[in-house]
């Protein structure tokens, strides 16, 4: 029998939770650190920023493709330690190995044969990422039932991946320390570090986390019959425009923002530009985490739609004062803008989240079956289409403004188109954003209404179970 009653949705204990959350440190780890392949393939191996978009790029449009598969495959598959442990326990070995490997291109090798070993590296990289993190969301949307609870456990995720964040933000301006002996081999021996964590962190949810929903799905069901019922759900249509536009201009920014920074505000002084960089994700990572523990109470004060459509409005107010706060005449100004939206923006990406479990009740009011991997999986496939897109643009943007690796001073004009380029999308998407999470109709009384349909369908279930035993 379910665990769940119509007075007193079910949550896991508190610690628990923890655990769970100390999964994230993988996840995070993975695909935070693999951001650093742009600028030290482009800058440190001097790879071409086109082809190495395109390295980029490719493994990621596949494994995007492969998402919506394995995590229909995590749903339906039986096995004795359930759904989602087996996927996370060959991912975090898998991850880790990758995480250590994946620096040892040789830099005296032609382009063409770091372009294959990178491609072949990413391939690999990103379904091992991909597969984890779609099964530990999964299994996190099953601690509990509560709609402000689910805001709880995305919030302790989050902390750990602030905590990621924090240290990987100094990771370039680490490999560049003269112990090292240059940025590639700095960033070997960060990335052999990094994986014993990845390791260590991955292992924890695989021991200590119990699967809730293992034998729910007890009729299978064709992979595209659920997708087209997946995707059929207008609230889940609405939520993934509203993450759609807001990731696609911060991820053009996030990619471009380097080179403006660089180039730009710090005259080619890449040690300066990397320690800001630096400052500010410590910055945020502070503010952020402070306000983590108010994330439940905001939550009940004006709920999880409410605070998404704030933090929209916060993410386009940030995104028109940057132009405003990148300048040579103070390079640390750029703090600034962390200092005043990061607490709220990080809130509102906290509850956008925990709105994906709600997701998933209306999907089994509706037809009857627990598809958690599968709307992470769809989610994620959009994410990685729009980042694929994102970074070969990225690549081609760097060449339209004429950006040249091999010079620590760029021309005016090519700093010029390099901030029109980065800062004109992060606009022009955070307004889009904004108007679809103003259209997002689930609301806390949406959402007391499907909880009561499923404890009723749940309490019918069970007594019918045991009638027939």
């Amino acid at each position: 029998m379910h665990p769940a009653s119509a007075s007193t949705p079910y949550s896991a204990p508190r610690n628990k939770m923890w655990l769970w959350g100390v999964g994230t440190i993988s996840d995070a780890l993975m695909i935070q650190t693999f951001g650093l392949v742009l600028p030290i393939f482009n800058t440190g191996f001097g790879l071409d920023p086109v082809l190495l978009s395109w390295a980029v790029m490719l493994p990621r449009l596949l494994d995007g493709i492969t998402d919506p598969l394995l995590g229909h495959l995590s749903d339906n598959i039986k096995t004795r330690w359930g759904r989602r442990k087996p996927f996370l326990l060959v991912t975090t070995i898998l991850g880790a190995i990758l995480m250590a490997g994946i620096w040892w291109a040789n830099p005296a090798w032609p382009k063409s044969w770091q372009f294959a070993y990178l491609i072949v590296c990413a391939t690999l990289y990103y379904m091992t990422w991909g597969t984890y993190s779609m099964t530990h969301y999964a299994l996190g949307y099953e601690l509990t039932d509560d709609y402000h609870e689910r805001a709880r456990v995305m919030a302790i995720r989050t902390l750990f991946l602030q905590m990621v964040v924090a240290v990987v933000g100094w990771t370039y301006w680490l490999a560049q320390r003269p112990v090292f002996g240059g940025e590639i081999q700095g960033i070997r021996w960060i990335g052999a570090g990094m994986a014993v964590f990845i390791l260590a962190a991955g292992l924890v949810p695989v021991l200590f986390c119990k699967e809730r929903f293992a034998l729910t799905n007890r009729k299978h069901e064709p992979i595209l019959k659920s997708i087209k019922q997946a995707v059929r759900l207008g609230v889940f249509r609405t939520y993934l425009a509203v993450r759609f536009f807001s990731a696609f201009g911060l991820v053009v920014f996030n990619q471009l923002i380097f080179y403006v920074n660089t180039y730009f505000v710090c005259g080619g002084d890449k040690d300066l530009a990397t320690k800001i960089i630096g400052i500010g994700t410590m910055l945020t990572v502070v503010l952020s985490m402070a306000v983590l523990p108010l994330v439940p109470r905001i939550s009940r004060s004006i709920g999880k739609r409410k605070a998404v459509i704030v933090g929209c409005g916060i993410a386009l107010l940030q995104a028109c004062l940057m132009p405003l706060l990148y300048t040579p005449a103070n390079p640390y100004l750029q703090l600034v803008a962390a200092a005043l939206t990061a607490p709220l923006i990080a809130i509102a990406i906290v509850l956008r989240d925990a709105i994906v479990p709600d997701i998933c009740d209306i999907d089994e009011v509706e037809n009857g079956t627990r598809r958690e991997a599968l709307f992470t999986a769809v989610v994620s496939f959009v994410y990685k289409m729009e980042v694929s897109f994102c970074v070969v643009l990225v690549g081609y943007l760097l060449r339209f403004s004429a950006f040249d690796q091999t010079l620590k001073v760029q021309a005016p004009e090519v700093l010029t188109r390099l901030q029109w380029f980065t800062f004109t999308p992060n606009i022009l998407f955070c307004a889009l954003a904004l108007l679809f999470a103003i259209r997002f109709p689930v609301t806390e009384a949406y959402m007391a209404e499907v909880r009561r349909k499923l404890d009723l369908r749940r309490s019918g279930l069970s007594t019918a179970t045991s009638a027939a035993v």
